[in-house]
């Protein structure tokens, strides 16, 4: 593994570079957008609005990373996603790419756009791990983590302040959203993917419910754990603490809690899953692709 020199106040400072610019009205219309803020907040996203905020939030993921530039990885990660993702229990379109950095990590946005990095495919193994990394993203989408978070963060008065100074005139915006929600949304979900993400608690219930949907589509159900117990090992190397530090403390359980409650979840499902090592190693060639602009000059940083 690498070291990755990208600091989180570079990221951070290029997210809030893509905000817009907001109009100001009077105070004579607070009261009218506040209360339809907090009703927004307060409801349900339908599957529009869940789509335009996961839209939004993917285009800043880009932007802040850029995409690793290799179609045949590329078509490789969806098919692998797809795959898994089929037996979600929401229906819905999912969509994966590959974010162009060296952290270990991968993303899930609303409405369904899954991102891993460059750094988790060259340190995994074979098919069912990637498989593993890739529904255990589509389970927090599935499981509407980041919805629930950034609603129940309004409602406390942390959260989002989209609209408050709407006009009434302008009430309605994206998908039913006041204006300029959408946006707003979008760099809280890309705010907490960076600082906060889901929580320990969403976490395990995403390791839980990730591993069976690899199971299910037919790969090794241990290929999450053998794949965090590979990290989990690498972060007693101080060299990889940037690299991998985003995926242990806070914001997830420690690696090693994670390890020793996925090998009994996977002792629970039959032997003989797919591995698929040669398979995963014809599809992942760095030898094919290129880095953006943007991720080389972050290295050299």
């Amino acid at each position: 593994m690498h070291k990755i020199k990208l600091s989180l106040s570079i990221v951070l400072l290029l997210l809030v570079s893509t905000l817009p610019a907001a109009d100001q009205f009077g105070d004579i219309f607070h009261g009218i957008s506040k209360a339809k803020e907090i009703h927004d907040a307060t409801k349900e996203w339908t599957p529009e609005q869940e789509d335009a905020i996961g839209r939004a939030s993917a285009a800043k993921m880009i932007h802040v990373f850029g995409l690793y530039n290799n179609p045949t990885m590329t078509n490789y990660v969806n098919l692998v996603g797809n795959t898994v993702a089929q037996f979600g229990t929401r229906p819905m379109q999912y969509h994966f790419a590959i974010l162009d950095t060296e952290i270990i990590n991968a993303f899930a946005t609303p409405g369904g756009y899954v991102f891993i990095t460059r750094g988790a495919l060259a340190n995994i193994s074979n098919e069912s791990q990637l498989a593993g990394v890739l529904a255990h993203e589509v389970a927090h989408v599935d499981g509407r983590h980041l919805e629930r978070i950034l609603r129940d963060k309004k409602l406390t008065g942390i959260g989002v302040q989209a609209g408050a100074e709407v006009g009434a005139s302008q009430a309605s915006g994206v998908a039913g959203f006041a204006v300029g929600m959408v946006d707003q949304l979008a760099v809280h979900v890309v705010t907490a993917l960076l600082t906060q993400n889901y929580g320990p608690d969403k976490e395990r219930e995403a390791d839980k419910a990730g591993t069976d949907f690899a199971a299910k589509a037919g790969y090794d159900a241990s290929g999450l754990r053998s794949f965090l117990s590979t990290l989990a090992e690498a972060t007693s190397n101080p060299v990889n603490k940037q690299a991998t530090g985003m995926l242990n403390g806070r914001t997830h359980p420690p690696l090693k809690d994670r390890v020793s409650k996925l090998t009994d979840l996977s002792a629970t499902y039959p032997a003989g899953g797919q591995v698929l090592e040669n398979r995963y190693k014809q599809n992942v060639n760095f030898a094919a692709g290129s880095t953006t602009a943007s991720a080389k000059s972050a290295s050299r940083k």
